[in-house]
């Protein structure tokens, strides 16, 4: 099967740029050709935002406010916080000079779903000696995980500290045969895929980490019960929720940030 022009668009826009494109019209290029170029397209940030009486509100994909998050764009451009909607860039702990260099990815729980930053368990990692990055995105899997954070990667440095917690093990990025990609999540449902590609999907790019990046460089956390917990250092517990009764509260938060921390202190501070 040939890898077309729209294939390669469609993908690379997303894998480069979290872009989705959603349709196509024949239009006339440079050079006389006249081929299938994407039309519609828009980034795949999440807004959450708060109204006037405190309520947490969406954005969805035309640029409407809607109430369920559900309705919702759920993956965050990758945009240094920049843009509304993303927690890279944590308003209190970003010397970039900082000791230690902590990122985090994820899904929705790991970016702080319905709370406050400063509330989420990747600011509470922070201190004096430790800047804090949040590359959490909503509804994602391990494999956009892998993606982000083959964008921050530095090969050399000896300050950065990889933190992935894991959500359910299903999701990961997926096209239709229009090129438009999905929430990771609706995976299960969209297509046949068993347990057997599931697992296998999880444990590739498990070891393609750990073999690349380095095991002592990443602390593998998750919050999905079915994956085998020998392969995790931490487990993040649902002990109170958010408003919506879902995502993990601020106890959740604080329990699953001092865990992480006890796993850094016997890991790297110990070693000095």
């Amino acid at each position: 099967m040939k890898v077309t022009k729209q294939v390669r668009y469609n993908v690379e826009r997303f894998y480069y740029d979290n872009y989705r494109v959603t349709e196509t019209e024949k239009v006339d290029v440079v050079r006389g050709e006249t081929n299938a170029y994407p039309q519609g397209e828009h980034g795949m940030k999440l807004y959450q935002h708060k109204d006037d009486e405190g309520n947490f509100i969406y954005v969805n994909d035309k640029g409407e406010y809607v109430k369920s998050h559900l309705e919702a764009l759920n993956i965050y451009e990758n945009n240094n916080g920049k843009l509304e909607g993303g927690r890279q860039h944590d308003p209190i702990y970003n010397d970039k000079n900082a000791r230690k260099q902590i990122y985090t990815f994820g899904c929705s729980w790991t970016y702080g779903w319905g709370l406050e930053q400063e509330q989420s368990f990747p600011h509470l990692l922070g201190d004096e000696n430790t800047a804090v990055h949040n590359y959490g995105a909503g509804g994602t899997g391990l494999d956009f995980a892998v993606k982000t954070l083959s964008e921050v990667y530095i090969p050399e440095s000896r300050r950065q500290i990889f933190i992935i917690t894991v959500p359910h093990f299903f999701r990961r990025t997926w096209f239709d045969d229009d090129g438009v990609v999905y929430k990771a999540w609706e995976v299960k449902e969209k297509t046949d895929i068993n347990e057997y590609n599931q697992y296998f999907n999880f444990l590739h790019h498990y070891n393609i980490l750990n073999t690349f990046v380095g095991r002592d460089k990443i602390i593998w956390g998750t919050w999905d019960g079915d994956l085998p917990a020998e392969y995790f250092d931490v487990n993040f517990d649902l002990v109170d929720t958010t408003e919506d009764g879902v995502h993990p509260g601020p106890k959740a938060h604080k329990q699953y940030a001092d865990k992480i921390k006890e796993v850094i202190k016997e890991r790297y501070e110990s070693k000095r």
